[in-house]
């Protein structure tokens, strides 16, 4: 290579190593200018976003806004759990940092948990961090005995026991509940107000789930109790409500001696539901349990499904409210016979009185009517017999006849379950073909009657899904007689009327509708993976293709 050749080299390095430079430093500025402009935009989308109205909104509504999403979205749902999708209060967190600091700074916002389904271990202490110190609601379940499942609730859930206010234990079967309640026994719980203890499985064995303690070192703020036909045994508590449910699948009776035991811990108890059957037959002679201060008892016919008869178990004299709820005219009869032998000793205090679908007999006492005087409300279901109606009828006859005061004097309001009743037809105008029916012929006479003997009703509801038919025929009747009574229509399916029995859509239903919606969940899951196993390889895990899925790309 000669002299000139190697100038021309050397000048070609040095001109591409300049390039280069002037390139890199046109880059350099290039990715400057671009940081530049997504700052200036970002500023500009703030400025943006804090002309806008909802970004105006204080702290301290916003908060309140968040805590009214987080109430009503579904607690859980399968749907989101496959598509990984995050809480109503993790997304309100991830809008704009001002909504996340409201977020984070919101401690009630986080206070929910659900272990170990939705919130794992992680999650879980992120959660419990971030409620700084407010009341909790923990649902635990559907329990399974785990060693690591056992440790996270042993080490990090129960030393925040302090903190619950709503504890829902659910159990898969008897033998993990007792194991569940074993671990919350030699505890305290100071903020506890409401606890609810769900046996949801199937029941390997036959018999009474198994009694336990609970909370054996306090929980004096319980106000609302409510169990699963177990017997748990807390210390005396001024707790005002106590539920009794029946579990999936066939009756396990409560024994007489264990509920004994555990409704003798409630001295001030005012609301009673007993949905779970009891005993009949007892080895030794178990006490009368004193139920003096008791306002509103409801009684299941499953309760009473054995044979025994209610206040054979429990004394209840000044009661208010009464609800029967699926009972036949022989559980109908032995209570009725009970009220009317009791007379004047109790249920002089006695005001509301609902039969939801229950059966009467012919036979009925009408001293019935003498011994509750008191009684203003009344509901029944309205069917071919319709014998207290008549009942009731007859004896304001009589009272008018003799001149004197009728039997249940204050009675205002009258609500009829129109769903066992089959309505006349009907033609132009609202008016039957037919005459009136003997189930009309009845009501009419009850309101006329009444209000000749200055007693006249207030109100009658009719409810049911033919709630409006039946009201129209019973206005067609009543004008004929040129009478008038206020009326009220409520068009309802047959399944909302159990709300006039004393369910309510409160905690507890939105807890059991939680652990429904879960199990439904968890055994469609399970179907899949039957039917996929019978054309998936042998060595196939669905554990590798999760943290494969899962993980980083």
């Amino acid at each position: 290579m000669n002299h000139d050749q190697v100038g021309v080299s050397s000048n070609t390095q040095e001109d591409f190593d300049q390039i280069t430079q002037q390139i890199r430093a046109l880059q350099s500025s290039q990715d400057e200018l671009s940081r530049s402009i997504r700052n200036l935009q970002v500023r500009a989308a703030r400025i943006q976003n804090q002309k806008a109205a909802v970004s105006r909104i204080p702290s301290d509504v916003l908060s309140m806004i968040f805590e009214e999403c987080r109430q009503l979205n579904p607690q859980w749902s399968g749907v989101l759990f496959i598509l990984h999708q995050s809480p109503v209060e993790v997304r309100l967190s991830h809008v704009s940092s001002h909504w996340r600091e409201v977020a984070l700074t919101s401690p009630s916002l986080w206070s929910s948990i659900h272990y170990p389904f939705a919130h794992k271990e992680d999650p879980l202490m992120e959660y419990l961090k971030r409620s700084d110190g407010s009341l909790l609601d923990v649902y635990i379940g559907p329990w399974r005995q785990h060693p690591q499942i056992e440790r996270v609730l042993t080490d990090i859930i129960l030393p925040h026991l302090p903190r619950f206010r709503q504890l829902v234990l659910d159990a898969v079967s008897r033998e993990t509940l007792t194991s569940l309640l074993t671990t919350f026994r030699d505890v305290s719980a100071p903020a506890l107000t409401r606890l609810r203890v769900m046996c949801r499985g199937p029941m390997s064995t036959a018999g009474p789930i198994a009694s336990a303690k609970l909370f054996t070192k306090g929980a004096p703020l319980l106000s609302d109790v409510r169990f699963d036909s177990v017997v748990v045994i807390l210390p005396k508590t001024e707790a005002k409500t106590l539920h009794f449910c029946p579990p999936l699948g066939p009756p396990f009776p409560l024994t007489r001696e264990k509920l004994f035991r555990a409704v003798s811990a409630f001295p001030s108890l005012r609301r009673l539901h007993v949905k779970s059957a009891i005993e009949l037959n007892i080895a030794t002679p178990i006490p009368l349990i004193r139920l003096p201060s008791l306002r509103e008892l409801v009684v299941h016919g499953l309760a009473v499904s054995t044979g025994i008869r209610i206040f054979d178990v429990i004394s209840t004299p000044n009661i208010e409210s009464l609800y029967l709820v699926d009972m036949n005219c022989s559980a109908i009869s032995a209570i009725h016979r009970f009220m009317t032998q009791s007379y004047p000793d109790a249920f002089q205090s006695l005001r509301v009185l609902r039969y939801i679908r229950c059966e009467f007999s012919e036979d009925m006492d009408i001293h019935f009517l003498r011994a509750t005087p008191g009684i203003s409300q009344l509901l029944i279901p309205v069917d071919k017999t319709n014998y207290l109606m008549r009942m009731l009828v007859n004896s304001d006859k009589q009272a008018a006849i003799h001149g004197c005061a009728p039997l249940w004097p204050e009675l205002r309001t009258v609500t009829l379950h129109t769903s066992g009743y089959c309505a006349q037809v009907v033609g132009a105008g609202g008016v039957p073909d037919d005459e009136p029916s003997p189930t009309m012929n009845l009501l009419q006479e009850l309101v006329t009657g009444r209000k000749m003997l200055g007693r006249p009703l207030s109100k009658l509801c009719f409810k049911g899904p033919n709630a409006g038919p039946f009201a129209n025929e019973f206005h067609w009747g009543l004008n004929r007689t040129k009478h008038f009574v206020p009326t009220e229509v409520v068009f309802c399916q047959i399944h909302a009327l159990s709300q006039d029995g004393g369910q309510e859509y409160d905690w507890a239903v939105v807890a059991e509708a939680y652990g429904m919606q879960l199990r439904q969940f968890l055994q469609q899951v399970q179907g899949i993976r039957h039917q996929l196993a019978t054309i998936l390889p042998p060595n196939f895990s669905f554990q590798q293709l999760r943290r494969r899925v899962d993980g980083p790309a």
